[in-house]
């Protein structure tokens, strides 16, 4: 008897079929989920961003011309920028002159030794009982980068036990720009009238602190 031809199946198109359909929805799925990702400081509804290292800084207001090395500070008397941004769970949080409270920023990077060692002096200012009531302090952690020392930041300060708030700076470090940072740390003490009294760049002891801030809030 003449054998029958056997017909070959197509359950091997259909499998790779399958296979093909699959990676597809993987891919699909990846992009959106890194699309998510990629936007996870986008504001939300309510204004605030997701948990981030990082987040948006809108600066409002002049940008203060950068600290000089050496002379006179020719922002000293302006006012200085407003700054809207966020802590690093996402909340809001804002340096806002001229709301009739006085402010002293203090810009920080993860990685610098004289922050590391300018943290626990704040510290103990604060301890001593010397910073002045109405005195508004806010940390500004700026230049983060996750290949240098005591990253993430967010648990940097932490562990510094640093007891005031903390505003992420951009990943194009808005706010460090917006207020001339020239090094870190660096001080910007802002009146009660908005205007910009003090900025200075390097560590502080603690005796200069107190001459510096009350010297800036009584001018």
């Amino acid at each position: 008897m003449a054998k029958q031809p056997i017909k070959k199946s197509n359950n091997n198109k259909l499998v790779l079929g399958g296979v093909t359909l699959a990676i597809v929805i993987a891919l699909v799925i990846a992009v959106v989920a890194g699309g998510s990702k990629d936007s996870s400081n986008t504001p939300m509804s309510d204004g605030a961003v997701s948990a981030g290292e990082n987040q948006p800084v809108e600066v409002v207001g002049e940008v203060l011309e950068a600290l000089p090395e050496s002379g006179d500070d020719s922002t000293l008397g302006l006012i200085a920028p407003t700054l809207n941004g966020h802590a690093f769970d996402g909340s809001n949080l804002s340096v806002t002159p001229g709301d009739g409270k006085p402010y002293m920023v203090v810009f920080l990077a993860h990685w610098c030794p004289h922050c590391n060692r300018e943290v626990p002096r704040l510290i103990e200012w604060q301890a001593s009982g010397a910073i002045p009531a109405d005195l508004q302090i806010i940390g500004v952690s700026t230049s983060v980068a996750s290949d240098r020392p005591n990253y993430p930041p967010s648990q940097w300060v932490v562990a510094k036990g640093w007891p005031w708030p903390v505003m992420a700076d951009s990943k194009s470090m808005d706010a460090a720009n917006a207020f001339g940072v020239s090094g870190y740390p660096f001080f910007a003490i802002v009146g009660a009238d908005g205007k910009v009294k003090v900025r200075a760049s390097g560590e502080i002891e603690i005796d200069q602190l107190n001459q510096i801030v009350n010297t800036a809030l009584t001018s």
